[in-house]
């Protein structure tokens, strides 16, 4: 049975948030500290931003800004195959028509080659905003396409690929005459940054007192899971050797203390389930989840190796070894604080059901 009280938002990003431990050691206005950004964490900010809040409209969405991009910084993805476009501008001051005809023409190149699809919607996306130059510009879109025209030669022929020219010859020309300019827009770094504090992420970039909580509460259903079967499996031999018999769940009841010991196992790889659930909300993805469970099993790896009585032995150490790793690498134990004793047995279950461990002690 899940029951969830967990009430902030979900994110639809691949795009791991920044792990600049400044943001929780200083109240610095958003705005501002989007001025320390690299251009690097800047496109990382846009993607989680776009993940997040156009997330019933997006399949997905994901960065690959730098050399080759295109003049796409960020890619969103709908379900039925389009793409809108995001390209990003990390600058000093607002953003000039004369720094931007170049991306004007990449976005009209490459399209026009059947390099990159036509998008749906292509967004200018400025870390001071856009001048009111260009502002201006974008009311009327005609004028982006005769001042592309224009400026053609000037800013765009030599620059688009490098060491080759690009001419505005007839055929290229008509393609920008035809070319459809409205699906160019933008958004404010204020509507942004208002629209990305209902997220998750926000706590991570900015800091203040929207901290995400764990909230979500899985209990151990009383019939056994399909999902379960490879740890227990697990568990149940390492039983078997302690008992010198073959051990199943109807053997169970005969022995308390086995049937004490199964019942915390399952609390245990429920409570790490649940984990990994909210892990999942809060990040859209569980990848955290999966650096806790690679550092737990670098824990415990030269530990399982020594040697124990029994299976059952073996399990009920390593329980007690699992508690003492230090899993701060991951922010959902560092900055969150989610992680307790109890995840961290579970979190050994779930290692089991991967079959990364296995308790046995003799040979198959």
């Amino acid at each position: 049975m899940i029951t969830t009280t967990f009430k902030l938002y979900s994110l639809d990003s691949n795009v791991e948030p920044l792990n600049d431990q400044s943001v929780f050691e200083a109240v610095i206005p958003p705005i501002q500290r989007l001025k320390d950004f690299s251009d690097e964490e800047f496109e990382e900010f846009i993607t989680e931003w776009a993940a997040a809040c156009a997330k019933t409209k997006y399949k997905d969405v994901y960065r690959i800004g730098g050399a080759g991009d295109k003049g796409r910084d960020v890619i969103a993805e709908y379900e039925t195959g389009d793409f809108d476009y995001y390209q990003c501008k990390k600058y000093s001051a607002q953003l000039q028509p004369s720094q931007y005809w170049i991306e004007f023409g990449k976005l009209c190149y490459f399209v026009y080659k059947n390099d990159i699809p036509m998008p749906k919607k292509y967004y200018i996306i400025a870390s001071h905003d856009l001048s009111k130059k260009l502002r201006t510009l974008l009311e009327n879109k005609e004028n982006i396409r005769n001042g592309l025209i224009q400026e053609w030669d000037d800013k765009c022929s030599k620059n688009l690929i490098e060491k080759k020219t690009i001419l505005l010859d007839d055929s290229l020309l008509e393609f920008i005459k035809q070319f459809d300019f409205n699906i160019i827009d933008t958004y404010s770094m204020n509507t942004i940054i208002e629209e990305y504090r209902h997220t998750n992420y926000f706590y991570f970039r900015f800091g203040g007192n929207i901290k995400p909580q764990r909230s979500i509460v899985i209990e151990p259903p009383t019939d056994i899971e399909s999902i379960e079967c490879r740890y227990l499996d697990k568990i149940l031999a390492a039983y078997s050797e302690n008992k010198k018999e073959n051990i199943d769940i109807d053997k169970l009841g005969q022995y308390a203390d086995l049937l004490k010991d199964f019942s915390s196992r399952r609390q245990e790889y429920y409570s790490a389930e649940s984990l990994k659930r909210c892990i999942r909300d809060i990040f859209s993805t569980e990848s955290e989840f999966e650096i806790l469970k690679d550092e737990m099993f670098s824990g415990i790896s030269d530990y399982i190796q020594m040697e124990f009585k029994d299976g059952f032995d073996k399990l009920k150490k390593t329980m007690h070894e699992s508690t003492r790793v230090n899993l701060s690498i991951s922010r959902v134990d560092r900055d969150l604080h989610f992680v307790g004793n109890v995840d961290k047995k579970g979190i050994c279950h779930h290692l089991a059901n991967a079959d990364l461990i296995n308790w046995r002690t003799l040979d198959e």
